[in-house]
């Protein structure tokens, strides 16, 4: 679990104060994630998740929960944050950024082809909706990864193997990336422990955190990166087609995102691999998990020894 801010009992009670659901009785953090600090908050009331957002700053929150708001609109089975007293989602002090949410019940599924089923017709409806073409280009890519390179140029980093790695691979995909190819509203990061399921019935697609305005392709790519491999990181060539089977079905792909696909599904390894190189080895250095960078190439390099 990524941890970056604790709360003592008496800044757990400020943040509850402002809102309608009871006084605290208890704060256990929840296993699991990279990107914030994550709890399950019991109050007097009932039970509620309590994000800490470590990650992003007031105005990319703020749009998160335009983009929530746009997705409660349209009826999307995912988790929204509750109002404070004031009718705001977003509690803010100067040391850190709060949201509370229901606390849904439910598990991260063990991928199966009925799992897949279901994570493909849901993309396929996120991906019918009508975009926010003001949200932000996929946080997590290009528009990340090349101040990224610039950053670590005259730095210890500059000659690491990663970013060797790095910048080789982004010689040939970014050409891919220019091609003229379906865009609108991505999730950015559908990974089965962004799924919620109670035992194979999907609950809701939850963490919008990185939802934007990009490619649709990368979302696709990203699912099978996230979704469709083995816990030894083994593709499981039945997850692929159940995922693409259901998710063609209600949003069919055009024969140009079709010869794409491989490109996309690198640069969706590749772009998750980017994340955590620089998350757990830049910016927040933990021996834990500096190596998990190594996750996304191997699943990269397995997709593209297989052939589908």
């Amino acid at each position: 679990m990524a941890r970056y801010t604790t709360l003592s009992p008496e800044e757990i009670a400020d943040i509850v104060s402002h809102y309608t659901i009871g006084t605290p009785v208890k704060l256990e953090e929840i296993p699991g994630g990279f990107g914030n600090s994550n709890f399950k908050l019991t109050t007097t009331d009932g039970t509620f998740l309590l994000k800490i957002c470590d990650e992003k700053n007031p105005a990319e929150l703020h749009k998160q929960i335009e983009l929530l708001e746009h997705l409660r609109q349209h009826a999307y089975p995912t988790v929204f944050p509750i109002l404070q007293k004031n009718g705001e989602a977003l509690f803010e002090t100067p040391n850190y950024r709060v949201m509370i949410y229901p606390f849904l019940e439910g598990e991260t599924p063990r991928p199966s082809q009925r799992v897949l089923t279901q994570i493909g017709e849901a993309l396929a409806k996120l991906h019918r909706i009508s975009p926010l073409v003001e949200l932000p280009c996929f946080p997590m890519g290009i528009a990340q990864i090349i101040p990224f390179l610039k950053e670590v140029k005259n730095t210890q980093f500059a000659t690491h193997p990663f970013i060797m790695w790095l910048k080789s691979e982004l010689e040939w995909i970014k050409p891919e990336l220019d091609k003229p190819l379906p865009i609108g509203l991505l999730h950015g990061d559908l990974f089965l422990d962004n799924t919620l399921f109670d035992g194979d019935q999907m609950v809701a697609i939850l963490d919008f955190e990185e939802g934007c305005h990009d490619i649709l392709l990368i979302d696709v790519g990203m699912t099978i990166i996230g979704c469709c491999y083995t816990t030894q990181h083994q593709l499981d060539i039945t997850l692929v087609h159940s995922f693409l089977d259901s998710y063609n079905a209600l949003r069919p792909l055009t024969d140009k995102e079709w010869d794409s696909l491989d490109c996309f599904v690198h640069y969706a390894a590749l772009a998750i691999a980017f994340w955590r190189f620089r998350q757990f080895n830049v910016r927040h250095p933990d021996a834990r998990s500096a190596e998990t960078y190594h996750e996304m190439i191997n699943r990269s390099a397995n997709w593209q020894s297989l052939h589908l």
